[in-house]
């Protein structure tokens, strides 16, 4: 485990080239800053983190470029932030949008209109309907079978409800193909929920109290990086690749 002043890198002999990429806000000191963490999706470790006190793009790209230095990259999942669109393109992976993500998107309009005493019970029901055809065609894992679902749904398009047809417009059609990149190569994760689990489990916000400065809370995840690498490191030895 490699640990320097403002991030840690795991060091295993191989990593699975398919990756989950986030962030998490925490506070050092009281100063606002952010963990960075890149996680091997397939192998369900972390592969390095990095505490910044800014999310620009130079930041996030430099993070990642220098944490896949010498390593295989073949896609990375990461959530609808725009930027990472041109920052994964630059280093030459595909790109897979988090679906949960992607529904908490649309859903957050859709819940709006549901909570509105304004809104018709009828128009309520037809928005749920198409909101739940939308949410099916990425449930699928065949791209052939999605992309027919889509074209079926773009032709009702004038049925559909125009909270949805804005959602149709500005965030499916854009980015359909980094929404069904995980049905072309059944190895690229459909969700960047596997950081947010490792965020839950080694939080270092329970430790704000004690560790006041980026070392002391690298040096604390360091240990956790280590215990979680150790954990799964058995079966890595049945998958490098």
């Amino acid at each position: 485990m490699a640990v320097n002043e403002t991030s840690i890198e795991n060091k295993i002999p191989s990593y699975s080239g398919y990756y989950c990429y986030d962030e998490e806000y925490i506070r050092i000191d009281g100063q606002k800053c952010y963990r960075l963490t890149l996680y091997d999706s397939v192998f369900n470790i972390p592969v390095s983190e990095e505490i910044s006190n800014n999310l620009k793009y130079g930041t996030i790209f430099s993070f990642l470029k220098r944490s896949l230095q010498g390593k295989p990259l073949y896609a990375v999942t990461t959530d609808h932030v725009r930027m990472y669109k041109s920052i994964i393109d630059k280093l030459g992976a595909l790109h897979q949008l988090c679906i949960f993500h992607f529904f908490k998107l649309i859903g957050d309009d859709v819940y709006e209109i549901l909570k509105s005493k304004e809104a018709l019970y009828r128009d309520k029901i037809r928005l749920c309907m198409y909101f739940t055809d939308i949410k099916n065609v990425f449930r699928v894992y065949d791209e052939e079978i999605a992309i027919e679902m889509f074209e079926t749904l773009l032709d009702d398009f004038d049925a559909i409800p125009s909270v949805l047809q804005k959602c149709i417009r500005k965030k499916i059609i854009p980015d359909f193909d980094r929404l069904i990149a995980f049905m072309q190569d059944g190895l690229i994760a459909r969700t960047s929920n596997q950081c947010e689990n490792y965020y839950r489990q080694t939080d270092p916000g329970e430790i704000k109290h004690k560790y006041r400065t980026s070392r002391g809370i690298l040096a604390y995840l360091a240990g956790k990086m280590a215990y979680w690498t150790a954990k799964f490191g058995p079966a890595l030895e049945h998958h490098v690749m």
